[in-house]
């Protein structure tokens, strides 16, 4: 046999060894790998329970902000605050939906319904905005005229002095 041909032999089964040894540190590498991972697997689907239950109260919350601003709409704009009332209650059985299912499966519901209907959730996100944005200016004036500043009692509201 030729000197070549025994570095050739001698480098394909150093080759191989190499490759059966890195098969085994990655078989290795992947059982251990497992083993942490389904401890932080179960955490991180405690943590996104714990975070569900907490989103579906503050949906709760935008919900009852939701119908107060629907409620003042209602002189003016009654045929609008019925929509925003249609909202708010939606988002109090989107809440209830929340609380009831798990994270898996409202995920793969809410991107179906979003593929489905894009308008409806571009338009629900648009009703939600004008609704609260009515209710936190209303709120703020509220607390503004309970504070004694509201209708030219303010500190800046004609003291004497010339502006």
């Amino acid at each position: 046999m030729d000197p070549n041909q025994k570095d050739q032999l001698s480098g394909s089964q150093t080759v191989e060894s190499v490759k059966q040894e890195v098969s085994v540190l990655a078989e290795t590498a992947k059982s251990k790998l497992g083993e942490v991972a389904e401890p932080m697997k179960e955490k991180a689907a405690e943590v996104a329970e714990k975070q569900k239950d907490a989103g579906a109260d503050q949906i709760k919350i935008a919900a009852k902000a939701i119908h107060g601003a629907a409620s003042q709409l209602e002189t003016e704009m009654p045929q609008i605050a019925g929509y925003i009332h249609d909202a708010g209650q939606r988002l109090e059985r989107a809440a209830e939906d929340l609380r009831q299912g798990n994270v898996d499966e409202l995920m793969s519901k809410f991107g179906d319904y979003a593929r489905n209907q894009p308008a409806m959730v571009f338009g629900g996100a648009v009703v939600a905005g004008f609704a609260l944005t009515r209710f936190i200016k209303s709120a703020a004036h509220q607390a503004q005229s309970s504070n004694g500043q509201g209708q030219g009692q303010g500190p800046y509201s004609g003291q004497g002095g010339n502006a």
